[in-house]
């Protein structure tokens, strides 16, 4: 018998047909995965920070130690020209007339462009300490000051 050698078309096929095989049997035992090798992710990087507490980095897993509400009953407040996002509980304000006040810690995260939360970048940082000292005022109640962050 005289073989002919397949032609490049075929040995094409042949090897499509057997990667096809493959995978359907990589698909039909859930026990293997079907991605590449794991990576590990990166950790997510926030900051924190309070009346009397300094402008902190903290990572996402560490934010209800902070703020215990964050992430379930918090408020969020978009800083303007920034496309990042305070976190703060809402029981923490405090109005007087028409301003209100946060007295209490506050989370900020930044979001991209469909709105993932994603890491701050060093220079949100300058931002964040510069946003905080435009809106930190002192407040007098019953005779004691305290430090708050007006709220636009």
């Amino acid at each position: 018998m005289n073989k002919t050698k397949p032609t490049l078309a075929q040995q094409t096929y042949e090897k499509v047909c057997a990667i096809e095989t493959i995978l359907n049997s990589l698909l039909a035992d859930s026990s293997t995965p079907v991605s590449g090798p794991l990576v590990p992710e990166r950790p997510l990087y926030l900051a924190t920070a309070g009346p009397e507490m300094p402008l902190s980095v903290i990572r996402l897993e560490d934010a209800p130690d902070y703020l215990p509400c964050f992430d379930e009953a918090d408020l969020l407040y978009g800083i303007p020209g920034l496309p990042i996002l305070m976190s703060y509980c809402p029981e923490q304000v405090m109005d007087i007339g028409e301003e209100s006040y946060l007295v209490g810690p506050m989370v900020f995260f930044r979001i991209d462009h469909i709105g993932n939360t994603v890491s701050l970048q060093v220079a949100d940082l300058y931002q964040l300490a510069e946003f905080l000292e435009e809106h930190s005022v002192i407040l007098m109640q019953g005779g004691e000051s305290f430090i708050a962050i007006r709220l636009d």
